[in-house]
Parts: C-alpha cells; sequence; structure tokens
C-alpha cells in the first residue's frame, strides 16, 4: 500500500470517528435546549389559560358587582315605599278609629233622636186620642166655659198656641232625626272607604313585602356568587403566581443556555415620544378601571398615547407609536396573553447585585420580535395599542427583579 492510500484511510477513519462523536455529542446538547424551549412554550400556555381565566372571572366578578349595587339600589327603594305605606296605613288606622268614634256618638245622638220623636209622637196621639174620645164637646167646653169674652179669646189662643207647639216639636224631632241619619250615612260611607283604601294599601304593601323577599334573596345569591368569584379569582392568583415562579426558573435555565448580559439597573424610557408627563396610572394600588373595585395592586405604569396615534382608532393618522426595548436581553414572551393582551417579556440577565431583571410590555396593537429572540436596547419591539383588558391606547410597562414586579420609576 503506498503512502497516498496509507494517508487516505486514515483520513477516512479520522472522519468515521468524528461524524460518530458528533451524533452522539450533538443530541446531548441539541435535546436539552429543546426540552427546555418546549417546557417555556408549554408554561407560557398555561399561564396564558390562567390569565384568560382571571380575566372572564374578573369580567364576571364586575357584572355581578354591578348587579349588586343595582339590587341595593332597588332594596332602598323598596324599603322607602314599605315605610311610607305603612305611614299611609298607620294614618288611615287613626282615620277610621276617629270615624269609628264619631259613627258611635251619632248612633248615640240618633237614638235619642228616636226617643224623642218617640215621645213626642206619642203625646201627640194621646192628645189626638183624647180629642177624638171626647169629640168636638170637650173643646167647646173649654171655650164655652169661659168666663168672660176675653177669656173665651185667651182659651181659643192658648189651644191654638198648644197645637201649634205640639206640631212643631213633631216637626223639630223628624228634622233631628232625618239630619243625624245623613250624618250617620256619611259616616257610613267615609268608614267604608277608609277600610277600602287600608285593604288595598295591605295588599300593595304585601306585594312589596314580597318583591322585597324576592330581591334580598337574589341580593343573597349574587352575594355569594360574589364570594365564590373572589375566592375563585384568589386562587387562581395563586397558581398564576405559581406558573410565575415556574417561568423565573425557566428564564434563569435559558440563560444558561443564551447569551448572557450584564444590565446596568437604568433602563431607556420605553416610548421616546411620550416621556413620564403621559403616566396615566403609576405604580401601587388603585380603583380597578373595570371592575371599579378600590386598593386593587398595579404592578407597573401605564403610559398613555394619543388616540389618533392607535391604529385601532377610526381617527388614526398612520403614524404608530413604536414601544423599545429597555435594555438589552433575550425574548422569553411574545404573544397574546389574556389580560395583558399581547405582551412581549425580556429577560435582561443578572444585575451588579445579583438580582435577575427582566421587563414587560402589555396591550400592544402590533408585535415586532418572536420568542428567544436577541434584542438590544432602543429597538423597536412592538406598537402600542389597546389589547386585552384595556381602556384605551397606552403601553403597560413592569419591571420585575427575580420575578417580584418592581416601581420601574425607580430605574429611570
Amino acid at each position: 500500500m503506498s503512502d497516498r492510500e496509507k494517508w487516505l484511510q486514515y483520513l477516512t477513519g479520522l472522519l468515521l470517528v468524528v461524524l460518530m462523536a458528533a451524533t452522539l455529542v450533538l443530541p446531548g446538547y441539541a435535546t436539552p435546549l429543546r426540552e427546555k424551549e418546549q417546557e417555556i412554550d408549554q408554561t407560557r400556555d398555561e399561564l396564558s389559560d390562567l390569565q384568560d381565566t382571571i380575566e372572564s372571572r374578573n369580567q364576571e366578578l364586575a357584572g355581578y358587582y354591578n348587579e349588586e349595587r343595582r339590587l341595593l339600589r332597588e332594596l332602598r327603594r323598596l324599603e322607602q315605599n314599605v315605610e311610607l305605606l305603612r305611614r299611609e296605613i298607620a294614618q288611615l288606622e287613626r282615620d277610621t278609629a276617629k270615624t269609628e268614634q264619631a259613627i258611635a256618638v251619632k248612633e248615640a245622638e240618633l237614638a235619642e233622636a228616636e226617643a224623642l220623636v218617640a215621645e213626642r209622637d206619642e203625646f201627640l196621639r194621646m192628645r189626638l186620642r183624647a180629642i177624638h174620645e171626647n169629640g168636638e164637646t170637650a173643646f167647646m167646653d173649654v171655650l164655652f166655659n169661659a168666663y168672660s169674652f176675653a177669656e173665651f179669646l185667651t182659651r181659643l189662643h192658648n189651644l191654638k198656641l198648644i197645637a201649634e207647639f205640639d206640631q212643631q216639636l213633631l216637626e223639630e224631632a223628624f228634622a233631628m232625626r232625618t239630619l243625624i241619619e245623613g250624618q250617620k250615612e256619611e259616616l257610613e260611607t267615609q268608614r267604608a272607604e277608609l277600610q277600602e283604601m287600608r285593604r288595598q294599601l295591605l295588599q300593595r304593601q304585601d306585594e312589596l313585602g314580597q318583591r322585597l323577599a324576592s330581591r334580598e334573596d337574589f341580593l343573597a345569591r349574587v352575594m355569594a356568587a360574589i364570594d365564590a368569584q373572589e375566592k375563585a379569582i384568589e386562587e387562581l392568583e395563586r397558581e398564576a403566581k405559581r406558573v410565575e415562579e415556574k417561568i423565573r426558573r425557566l428564564q434563569e435555565e435559558m440563560r444558561r443556555l443564551s447569551a448572557q448580559f450584564n444590565p446596568s439597573g437604568e433602563l431607556l424610557w420605553p416610548i421616546a415620544e411620550f416621556g413620564p408627563q403621559y403616566i396615566t396610572s403609576p405604580f401601587g394600588n388603585r380603583t380597578h378601571p373595570i371592575t371599579r373595585r378600590a386598593n386593587v395592586f398595579h404592578g407597573g405604569i401605564d403610559i398613555g398615547i394619543y388616540r389618533s396615534r392607535w391604529p385601532g382608532s377610526r381617527f388614526y393618522n398612520g403614524n404608530p407609536v413604536h414601544i423599545l426595548a429597555a435594555d438589552h436581553g433575550v425574548v422569553v414572551m411574545a404573544g397574546m396573553e389574556g389580560g395583558f393582551g399581547r405582551m412581549v417579556l425580556i429577560d435582561h440577565g443578572t444585575l451588579p447585585d445579583g438580582g435577575n431583571m427582566a421587563t414587560l410590555y402589555a396591550h400592544a396593537h402590533t408585535l415586532l420580535v418572536s420568542p428567544r429572540q436577541v434584542v438590544v436596547r432602543g429597538e423597536p419591539i412592538a406598537i402600542v395599542g389597546s389589547t386585552g383588558a384595556s381602556t384605551g391606547p397606552h403601553l403597560h410597562f413592569e419591571v420585575r427583579i427575580n420575578g417580584a414586579r418592581q416601581n420601574p420609576m425607580r430605574f429611570f
């Protein structure tokens, strides 16, 4: 065998050895990386599902809160109406009692008048019976037994007066009885009207009471639903924190598999054209803009823009606002993430004090980067929008150190 053939044989054997080594070694490095990427994708999907669920629960909770406020207002109105009805019924009962007393008085007066009429009627009948029994002879005897003409005239005048007086007394007694009967009938009519009004008011009070009880029962169910929703959201938040912890761990592992960065801790403002004066909601507790719950923690800052610069507006002028990477780093997440809408999460590496820094950019209209992409400080990564749980075009910007949200204003 010639030296050339020996050399070719040596190179062939060496090539085979190299190929065998590559076959054995390369999968050893590639497989963990692929597995890590798959695990990150799965975790990102899990977090997205959790955020979607939390957002859905928050929207349902907002609806329950609105229903609770509406029911409380309705209950206050019903309680006021019931109280007014109770007062009206109490007044009617007092008026009815007075009417009953007046009727009792009129009944007593009517009994006296009827007795007086009967007495005077009986007296008149006795007088007439005596006249009838004695006839005209007795009447004439009274007149003609007078001792003088003057006495005759006097007796005639007295008899006339007696007859007229008897007739007047009887007429007055009848008139009094008629008057009292009319007054009693009026009082009876008034009593019947009062009783009918009281019956109607009691019926209305019963209807309002049933409606009040129904609304109170409904309110109790709504409050129970609110309590259940709040507990469910708290549980989902705990689960989201667990997933965030997993993401932090994956970030650490990804850093070992990707380029290393050394952030200074001083960030670039993420929207060049809209400075700190455009902050619409700072870091810390606030009233939630959608659920209106008070003292809800806001883990970042919101930077608003003009609607004319928002591609989703009908007044859009064609000049979008770009979101800039606050520092060098690797894109960990880029996609639709529940309440955050279209979101970018960038891992910036380890700070001088040892903490890991990441920044989050939410509610974007359009994303310009993809996961595992390396970005440089000031590079456009997205366009400001209003996706997810948003009430208008703005950037929700967060800074996370070892996964915990920090006040972003500390880093500018």
